[in-house]
């Protein structure tokens, strides 16, 4: 045999090879790309469940905001005690929706805002508060989620929750005094 069908061999082999070659790396390549897009995917849409679950519940929080009792009806009281009672079950369960929020601001500022409607003091006319802060607190955390469902930047904290971070302040300061006296 020439040296020119031994060296046409040998390329045409290696060729064969190194083209197998490439061609098996390829096609891990794009499936583990199509994996990742699968997950992410997978991620996403989780992430959407969530959402669309915090803001019916914040819908019903708001709701439920709005039927409160008054003290003047007959066993005002005790009807306040489980409307503000209902109101912490709820928002005890925005919590592990809130978790699967996957940006982190979001999740922070969801988080805060559910804390402050689970909060009784937060409406105490005595440190500022009022009955009409959980329905502003309820509009911002929809701001938010609304954001979020759109892709849109954090809103800029809203009233309710600055109002809620003011009542928050003058609870620390009552009890510190407690405290001090």
């Amino acid at each position: 045999m020439d040296a020119g069908v031994w060296v046409g061999a040998i390329f045409g082999l290696g060729g064969t090879a190194l083209g197998g070659g490439l061609s098996i790396w390829a096609s891990i390549s794009a499936q583990r790309h199509q994996a990742r897009a699968a997950r992410e995917l997978v991620v996403s849409q989780q992430m959407d469940v969530a959402a669309d679950s915090a803001i019916q519940m914040f819908f019903q929080i708001k709701q439920h905001v709005r039927g409160r009792p008054t003290e003047s009806e007959a066993e005002g009281h005790q009807r306040i005690e489980l409307w503000e009672r209902s109101l912490r079950d709820q928002a005890s369960k925005l919590e592990p929706i809130l978790l699967r929020i996957r940006d982190a601001e979001f999740r922070l500022r969801l988080t805060q805002v559910a804390e402050f409607l689970a909060w009784s003091d937060v409406t105490e006319p005595q440190l500022g508060g009022s009955i009409n802060i959980l329905s502003r607190l309820c509009d911002h955390a929809l701001d938010c989620l609304g954001a979020l469902v759109r892709d849109e930047p954090l809103p800029a904290e809203g009233g309710g929750l600055a109002w809620a971070r003011r009542v928050e302040h003058a609870y620390g300061e009552a009890m510190e005094g407690m405290y001090d006296a």
